[in-house]
């Protein structure tokens, strides 16, 4: 599975992806508007290993990645040169334990690559469990150097790819208008404030859906 800014952010960092690859939550579906395997093969990519929690389709074997006592896990220590894990430890029970499966199965000098929700609606797949920051994820892969100039953030899954420099603090609504904001949309903004800005309505400060995007090096 895979959204058009995932895509986006694996192009931008193609350069760090080397075979043997792993992708974590592969499987494809009927709503899936991308394919990363489909990315990776016309990148010239062949020798790609794709493990879910459920069987179908892009999925190669069927691994819980919390699960330490895993053959497919135990079997890969340190065997891949870039692991891709996208929108998949907000899902997992104990994401400590997936990281830590994760970072053992990439090899020294690998790359992995991650996006991970910070804003979005409540999703069963099949649970619902986390949110992640930046800093929240390096504090997970520890163990992994994150390269900070490549991190990215973006506010919307479906819609055209819109990549932004990740920085501190993130966009908000504010009385001004912001350098992205159309002048029509600020406009509007105002108008709602000063007529119908009553109860609920009085929220200054609405962040978006929101995706953050990081890649780090063993």
């Amino acid at each position: 599975m895979a959204t058009k800014n995932q895509i986006n952010f694996l192009e931008l960092n193609k350069d760090l992806i080397k075979e043997p690859v792993l992708i974590v939550g592969s499987k494809l579906y009927d709503f899936d508007k991308e394919d990363i395997r489909s990315f990776l093969n016309k990148s010239g990519l062949s020798d790609i290993t794709g493990i879910d929690l459920f069987e179908g389709e892009g999925v190669d074997h069927r691994v819980d990645i919390i699960d330490t006592d895993s053959e497919f896990i135990k079997g890969h220590k340190e065997y891949f040169s870039t692991i891709i894990c996208m929108e998949i430890l907000t899902n997992v029970k104990n994401p400590f334990v997936a990281a830590e499966n994760i970072t053992g199965m990439l090899k020294k000098g690998g790359s992995a690559v991650f996006s991970e929700c910070f804003v979005r609606k409540i999703s069963k797949m099949p649970v619902d469990l986390w949110r992640f920051t930046y800093d929240g994820t390096k504090q997970l892969f520890s163990k992994l150097e994150f390269i900070d100039s490549r991190a990215k953030i973006s506010f919307t899954r479906d819609k055209d790819v819109n990549l932004s420099e990740l920085v501190n603090p993130f966009p908000q609504l504010l009385h001004e208008r912001h350098k992205d904001e159309s002048f029509l949309g600020y406009q509007l903004r105002r108008i709602h404030r000063k007529f119908f800005g009553k109860g609920i309505f009085q929220l200054s400060r609405l962040m978006p859906e929101t995706t953050i995007y990081s890649i780090a090096k063993k």
